[in-house]
């Protein structure tokens, strides 16, 4: 026996009790035909489905070019995880974001957002927009921060590894790096760096994943631009130097150096640097 939905979310065809879905989030009535998406068993229509999710396009990053041509210049992409209610138009709509998803992780209302490729260039943007992050969550710290560096021959993760051990408690406190007090997500393993759950995740191609940090947003936002200082020297201290001509030792030692060295620095320094550079 039919039992006819007039209309369909996208099409006129009568539809069987035994043939329906059901959107995940607006509960209209879909065939097979109509359902956009499945994900973990859930069923999505259109619309629903691109508000929870826009894969990111990274070449629409005003430096996709010039990365290119340079293979030493450093560039850094950041995941910032919300959990709970926020103000999502904004960072939907900000240049900086190239796209968003949920998460499993998340609450209903929680998202994840992928910046564009950044450079030092847009760090006074970025904490801009992670100081305006507003939630309403009774457990916003089920969120973290991901940090994402360029990977070149001489970024390992091992060396990684140590940048992190060379960091004392109130360090990494001081950078929004948790892995030094609550790493349930972002254990710091030597050699273990595979997955979700490490401090450095070395399976992406073309960047090294720092997991450590806690949640970006507006209690956060001013250990964001120090963090991307230390992860910056730390990066171009790598990129200096050859493979097995840093001994673990003086990792430690640069990264403890470093991470004193990271009150926040104003525009003109930083302009000053990229002239120098």
């Amino acid at each position: 026996m039919l039992r006819l939905r007039s209309p369909l979310r996208r099409c006129d065809d009568p539809l069987c009790s035994d043939c329906e879905y059901r959107c995940e989030d607006c509960d209209c009535a879909l065939c097979y035909e109509c359902v956009y998406d499945f994900a973990d068993d859930y069923a999505y229509c259109s619309d629903c489905w691109n508000s929870r999710r826009q894969e990111p396009y990274y070449a629409d990053s005003p430096c996709w070019l010039k990365m290119q041509e340079h293979k030493h210049m450093l560039t850094i992409g950041l995941e910032i995880e919300i959990n709970g209610a926020h103000g999502q138009s904004r960072l939907k709509e900000s240049p900086l974001i190239a796209g968003w998803c949920t998460d499993l992780s998340l609450d209903d209302e929680g998202r994840e957002y992928q910046t564009r490729i950044l450079t030092r260039e847009d760090f006074d943007a970025i904490y801009g927009l992670v100081r305006g992050i507003h939630t309403e969550s009774r457990e916003p710290d089920k969120a973290g921060g991901h940090m994402h560096l360029r990977r070149t021959s001489r970024q390992t993760p091992s060396r990684w590894y140590w940048a992190l051990k060379g960091l004392s408690d109130q360090q990494a406190r001081n950078l929004n790096m948790r892995h030094t007090s609550n790493n349930r997500w972002c254990e710091l393993t030597h050699g273990d760096y595979d997955g979700k759950h490490t401090a450095v995740n070395g399976c992406h191609e073309n960047t090294i994943e720092l997991r450590t940090f806690a949640r970006w947003d507006e209690t956060t936002a001013h250990r964001l631009i120090p963090a991307l200082e230390w992860a910056s020297h730390m990066w171009r201290h790598f990129e200096s130097h050859d493979l097995y001509q840093l001994k673990t030792a003086d990792i430690m030692r640069e990264s403890a150096r470093s991470a004193y060295q990271t009150p926040r620095t104003t525009p003109a320094m930083r302009l000053s640097a990229r002239k120098e550079a």
